[in-house]
């Protein structure tokens, strides 16, 4: 049996697609289908494609009969499970707050530069306001105006004018 005989029924064996044996083994899917069909001899990632089928690069090329020899052991399935879970994140008056400051630190800057200052400083922004408090008491705002479509400073000056 030739090596793309040899490739192509242990990928069958496992199940793997082309592809998938190529990203396992870190090579291109056309790769694994010139192998697999002869149009290559070869390879020097040959010995990439062995240890993600389980064997070697010896049972490959046909050195040797037995697949499972020398190869290396099995990885045990993963312990980890993927889900889904709510996220607590700030509330609009907050995120409100937290975007009139950055534009006001980085009044400066305009166009692409402050796109990118910006995108490099929210993490951080967000990560702080993750521990401020999720949940704002409402607050009647005068002239029958909704508190929540009040910029930050806009809220803090009603809420002065309020307490005068």
């Amino acid at each position: 049996m030739r090596l793309g005989e040899r490739i192509a029924e242990r990928r069958r064996a496992m199940g793997f697609s082309q592809s998938r044996l190529a990203r396992e083994a870190g090579v291109s899917q056309p790769t694994i289908g010139k192998l697999e069909t002869g149009m290559t001899s070869g390879s020097s990632q040959l010995h990439r494609i062995a240890k993600a089928l389980r064997t070697t690069p010896a049972y490959l090329t046909g050195e040797i009969d037995d697949p499972d020899e020398g190869a290396p052991p099995a990885q045990p399935e993963p312990r980890s499970q993927g889900l889904m879970m709510r996220v607590e994140f700030p509330t609009e008056n907050a995120l409100a707050a937290m975007f009139e400051a950055q534009l006001q630190a980085y009044a400066s800057l305009e166009g692409a530069a402050l796109a990118r200052a910006l995108a490099k400083r929210l993490p951080k922004a967000i990560a702080r306001l993750q521990e401020a408090p999720l949940f704002e008491e409402p607050v009647a705002s005068p002239e029958g105006a909704a508190d929540d479509q009040l910029l930050p400073s806009e809220r803090s000056a009603t809420r002065r004018a309020r307490r005068r």
